[in-house]
């Protein structure tokens, strides 16, 4: 109790031996109540209690205590005094009456492991007397969720700014002409606004435009207007459009990571660790409150699974919970629906043209929403100004089994149903299957084809989605675990109208037989079958590393043959070998060279590829030369880097091309101390007074950048992380000021030549004193004043300080 001063009672037991009673005499108790005249310590008393909670105290309140009950004098206070209560009629009247002491349950060394925890049906106390202290008990469903608030990022606040991503790749061959294709991505941004620009100039194509778009960041919706891509649909992919439109999107949320999973919610009747655990591997460990928690599962992996809940509480033993879970990024998350409408029209692709729109229509509107941890639903429509199409969808996500199902209709008489299930992904046995049928009314495709250039951000169209007219589609895969071996069966078929059917099935089994010692080795079993060839391998694949250097490949036999031609079959001796040497140069230029050649069944071939990357960019090169064609060496040159700016600075080159950045610069009088900058608690690169350092990172984050000396330099600087939200195009400047600071020594006199003595010493850069004998020692920076004493009487100038080993001596310093 702070600031407090109890009577604490005490039961006094005396036992006066009479005269020539020895001391080994024995005495029987003849009752359990307390001795006559001590009535009064079992009547109820008003008493003030330290209230605790979850092992942590939360406050003081008055009650009346006795004969094995206690009664709060002011329940609603201590009600308000739980943290995450929520407020009930039920709860309060719990804690208005007489509630038992429990006092059989309070911790000591004769009931250690049984004590200090109950489960209540609304509210109860474990109270000690000896110590006035309440334990609160609460039921879990009295108590909100605590754990990932829904937060969003906080707006950027820095200048203008844009970041520019640019590729040039050139290829071709000795005998031909080369080609060349040089993409950019530029994204000029203002806080949560911003414009992306994506663009390529290619041989033969010119100049064209692959997205222009301006687009807003409002909480968690999205408003786009200009050039870009519309999500679309199962049956029909994405669609460019030029137009605008709005969508929910989870980007700027804090805790975007673990929305896509199943929220697992844990009562605590204590603090406690929390290990998560798949299957057998330890994923995470986080400490929690007492409470219902809801526990960050940001690690955890995409998927359909148990976890094991090891829970270490204090002063407890440690217990297990299992918890199904379920992640999948294509579901909308629990507890926030899905909505999105674009309109436009369709946007073409025309060579030399850097941006043409069609006089075609399009409009999409459509949601999502998870009706609870095993089932969601979607719905969409989509249409030309000539027909519109209707999707609905649904999954359901099962520890063993997930299941997506959709149908969809048009108003023109097309229909479509596609089914897609797969094992949970654990057990030896894991499978997928994706079976889908579209049947048009016209012969003509779905939605009129989409159209696309070569861009950072554009994925291609996949098969499905360019389906002419109606056709018929299964793929899948099954893959089984026996022991170190894996067996696997992957399948295809495909059947358009009109163009006939295509099928590709065939096994595949390794073994690794050995891996120690840096090498690794897997004997190799496949076979294809497919609607025009027939093809098998058997052998052996290797690799082995030694430091900078690895080797890889394969050494078997191969054989192909044509189907339903007698006698065109080849087998032949296969194989392939490749090394490569990696390193790192002086200056901090990461490399690799590679060397190789190759045998297949029907050619043979030699290459080679060195790839260098620093913080101007990455550069690659490949040759390939077939030693069976006629084509001469085939050259590739790749080249990749990026650049940023603001108002508060410049940046030129990268290693990875993000769509924002960090820009850091130190001033200040130490240009020999270098200093390492931590991002997150990462190391990303050293840098020195007057220079400047750049990074470019993952937009939609917040980043901790902080300086580090790189050795024990006598240097002021402000060490404290430096906190900076990143959207995309975002260019955030960081500017530390370092200052080099010597320790000085000397002797405070008077004229006559005694000693300032016990006199303070003062200076920018601190506080001192002087001894007996007016000797004193003090930090200082260059060009630094020290005064002594209380007046401007006794004060140095410090211009020109010889140091040596960060000291400098003043000798007598004279006090006027």
């Amino acid at each position: 109790m702070k600031n407090s001063v109890r009577t604490l009672p005490c039961l006094l037991s005396c036992a006066i031996a009479a005269p020539g009673v020895a001391a080994t005499s024995t005495f029987t108790i003849q009752s359990s109540g307390p001795p006559p005249g001590f009535e009064q310590l079992e009547e109820r008393r008003e008493v003030v209690v330290d209230l605790y909670f979850g092992g942590r105290e939360i406050g003081e309140a008055l009650a009346i205590a006795g004969e094995g009950r206690l009664r709060f004098r002011n329940p609603q206070d201590v009600l308000a005094k739980i943290p995450n209560v929520k407020l009930s009629s039920d709860l309060l009247a719990a804690l208005s009456g007489d509630l038992p002491e429990n006092s059989n349950l309070v911790c000591s060394k004769t009931n250690e492991g049984n004590c200090g925890s109950m489960a209540p049906g609304i509210a109860s106390i474990i109270y000690d007397e000896d110590r006035f202290r309440a334990d609160l008990f609460v039921n879990p469903r009295y108590l909100q969720i605590t754990g990932q608030p829904e937060t969003y990022l906080p707006v950027p606040n820095g200048p203008p700014s844009l970041t520019s991503s640019v590729g040039v790749a050139l290829s071709g061959s000795s005998q031909g002409s080369t080609l060349y294709n040089v993409q950019n991505r530029t994204v000029f941004s203002f806080r949560n606004a911003r414009v992306r620009i994506s663009s390529s100039i290619a041989s033969r194509l010119g100049w064209m435009a692959d997205d222009l778009v301006g687009e807003v960041d409002r909480r968690s919706m999205r408003y786009s207007a200009g050039l870009f891509w519309a999500p679309g649909m199962d049956f029909t992919g994405q669609r460019r459009i030029v137009g605008a439109g709005f969508g929910t999107q989870f980007d700027t949320m804090a805790d975007r990571e673990s929305l896509h999973g199943t929220p697992l919610v844990l009562f605590l009747a204590r603090p406690a660790r929390v290990e998560m655990l798949v299957e057998g591997r330890l994923v995470t460990s986080a400490a929690y409150d007492a409470g219902n928690n809801e526990l960050d599962t940001s690690a955890l992996p995409n998927g359909a699974y148990t976890v094991l809940l090891r829970i270490h509480e204090a002063a407890g033993p440690v217990r297990e919970e299992r918890r199904f879970f379920v992640k999948n990024a294509q579901v909308a998350p629990l507890g926030r629906p899905i909505l999105f409408g674009y309109a436009g029209v369709l946007a073409n692709t025309r060579l030399k043209h850097f941006l043409s729109a069609s006089g075609t229509p399009f409009y999409q509107i459509g949601g999502a929403w998870r009706a609870n941890r095993s089932i969601a639903f979607d719905v969409g429509a989509l249409g030309d100004g000539k027909k519109t199409l209707l999707e609905l969808g649904g999954w359901l996500l099962t520890p063993r089994l997930r299941i997506r199902a959709a149908v969809l209709a048009s108003t023109a008489g097309d229909k479509g149903a596609l089914l897609q299930f797969g094992s949970g992904g654990s057990g030896p046995l894991n499978f997928t299957f994706d079976i889908r049928r579209v049947w048009t009314r016209d012969g003509q495709a779905l939605f009129p084809l989409p159209s696309f250039v070569v861009s950072f951000d554009t994925v291609a169209p996949t098969a499905p989605q360019l389906g002419n007219a109606s056709y018929t589609q299964l793929t899948g895969s099954m893959g089984y675990r026996l022991g170190a071996a894996s067996l696997s069966l992957v399948g295809s078929y495909r059947a358009d109208r009109g163009l006939g059917r295509d099928y590709s099935i065939g096994p595949a089994v390794e073994w690794p037989i050995l891996n120690r010692h840096g090498v690794q080795m897997i004997l190799d079993s496949s076979a294809q079958r497919t609607s025009s060839t027939t093809a098998a391998f058997v052998g052996l694949h290797f690799l082995f590393n030694s430091g900078s250097l690895s080797v890889s490949g394969s050494a078997g036999a191969g054989s192909q043959s044509q189907s339903g031609q007698s006698g065109s079959g080849v087998t032949r001796a296969v194989g392939s070998i490749v090394a490569q040497y990696a390193g790192v140069s002086s200056g901090g230029t990461q490399f690799s060279v590679e060397g190789g050649a190759d045998r297949s069944v029907d050619s043979s071939s030699v290459r080679a590829i060195a790839t260098a990357t620093n913080r101007f960019g990455n550069l690659r090169a490949d040759l390939l030369h077939d030693l069976n064609g006629k084509a001469g060496i085939q050259y590739g040159v790749t080249l990749q880097s990026a650049a940023a700016a603001s108002t508060r600075g410049v940046a030129v080159g990268a290693r990875q091309l993000e769509q924002s950045a960090i820009i850091v610069s130190v001033a200040g009088d130490a240009p020999d101390v270098p200093f390492t900058v931590l991002v997150d608690g990462a190391p990303r690169g050293r840098i020195r007074v007057g220079q400047r350092l750049s990074f470019f990172l993952p937009a939609y984050h917040q980043y901790k950048v902080r300086l580090l000396p790189a050795d024990a330099d006598p240097v002021l600087f402000d060490a404290s992380p430096h906190e900076v939200t990143l959207y995309p195009g975002n260019v955030q400047a960081l500017r530390w000021k370092v200052q080099a600071y010597v320790t000085v020594f000397g002797q405070a006199v008077h004229p006559d030549g005694s000693p300032v003595a016990n006199a303070a010493v003062r200076s920018a850069r601190g506080v001192s004193e002087t001894d007996s004998n007016g000797y004193f020692q003090i930090d200082v920076t260059r060009n630094d004043s020290i005064t002594v004493g209380e007046s401007d009487r006794c004060k140095l100038q410090l211009l020109k300080l010889d140091v040596k080993n960060d000291y400098a001596a003043l000798g007598k310093v004279l006090c006027k």
